[in-house]
C-alpha cells in the first residue's frame, strides 16, 4: 500500500512539473495597450491624442522629431508637445521643465535631434 502511495505521489510530481512554475501566455508577456484607462493610456495613443490638438503643420513636424531632444521622451507622452525656436529652428520638446535646459544648451540638444 505505500507503495502504490509512493507511486501515486512521483506520478503526481512528474505531471505537474516537480515545483515548477508554469510559463505566463503570450498575453501576460506582450504589454496591454489599455490599464483600464481607455485607449490613452497606451504612449502611442497618447502622442496621437495629444498631435490631434495640434495643426496639421505642427503635427507633422511632431511626428517627424518623435522625441523631446532634452528628456528622451516620446512627444506627446507628457501632455501636448511644445514649440520652441532655439537658433532659428523649430524644436519640440514634452514639457515645460525641458526649455530651461534647452535654452542653456542649445547645441548639446540639436546635435541630438540632428542624429536622428
Amino acid at each position: 500500500m505505500k507503495h502504490l502511495a509512493f507511486v501515486a505521489v512521483l506520478s503526481v510530481i512528474a505531471l505537474s512539473g516537480c515545483g515548477s512554475t508554469p510559463q505566463p501566455s503570450s498575453d501576460e508577456i506582450l504589454p496591454s495597450t489599455s490599464d483600464g484607462h481607455g485607449d490613452h493610456a497606451h504612449p502611442m495613443n497618447q502622442m496621437k491624442a495629444e498631435m490631434a490638438k495640434l495643426s496639421l503643420e505642427d503635427a507633422k513636424a511632431v511626428e517627424q522629431q518623435h522625441f523631446c531632444p532634452v528628456s528622451g521622451e516620446m512627444l506627446g507622452s507628457m501632455g501636448a508637445p511644445q514649440k520652441v525656436e532655439v537658433n532659428g529652428k523649430q524644436v519640440w520638446i514634452c514639457c515645460d521643465s525641458c526649455q530651461d535646459k534647452l535654452l542653456a544648451h542649445p547645441d548639446e540638444y540639436l546635435a541630438k535631434l540632428k542624429k536622428e
